[in-house]
């Protein structure tokens, strides 16, 4: 966002605690299994349990309470940035994205059902997916099925589903950004 362009929407979204629960539960058992393995004297168990809690579980876990999703609208477009970016599992097209005004060709406020729906279906992190086609999954607090937020369609065919506490906020920053645009 430039020093001149005006904020209509920001929010900051992280991993509702029933997903950031399911790592660290992880890792609180295999540390559990590391400490009987060491009373019972299996040291081997412990060092296999040691290394893949310190390898995979734990950076697991930190990245799972260190992720966020921050979508803004202003004077130049929409704006969507997953954080942290070096680790954020997801591909470079989706963690840094920038839609211009002018490329916004439709958006509603809308409801995405991950049992029925499979147009997002793709590279998945939880609610965070690319899939083919240029359709994009922006949900950082999906319910167990369904997750409210907005759903827009871009000039060049690409379609982003963006999950928000406030969809309706969110829906009417875009309208309210591409009115105070003016004719393209």
């Amino acid at each position: 966002m430039s020093a001149t362009s005006l904020r209509h929407f920001h929010e900051v979204q992280r991993f509702p605690l029933w997903i950031i629960s399911i790592p660290l539960l992880t890792v609180a058992g295999l540390g559990a299994l590391i400490v009987a393995f060491v009373a019972g004297g299996e040291f081997a168990g412990a060092l296999f349990c040691g290394v893949l809690l310190a390898a995979v579980f734990l950076p697991l876990a930190v990245l799972h309470l260190r992720m966020r999703l921050v979508t803004s609208v202003d004077s130049t477009g929409l704006h969507l940035r997953i954080h942290p970016v070096r680790f954020s599992l997801l591909p470079r097209r989706m963690t840094f994205k920038d839609v211009s005004l002018d490329e916004i060709s439709r958006w509603e406020v809308s409801v995405y059902n991950s049992l029925k729906s499979r147009e997002f279906w793709g590279w998945h992190v939880w609610g965070l997916s690319a899939a083919k086609g240029g359709r994009y999954l922006y949900v950082m607090r999906p319910g167990l099925v369904r997750a409210q937020g907005v759903r827009v369609e871009l000039t060049r065919g690409e379609t982003l589903f963006i999950g928000s506490a406030n969809p309706t906020k969110l829906a009417a920053a875009i309208a309210r950004a591409i009115k105070k645009r003016g004719p393209a």
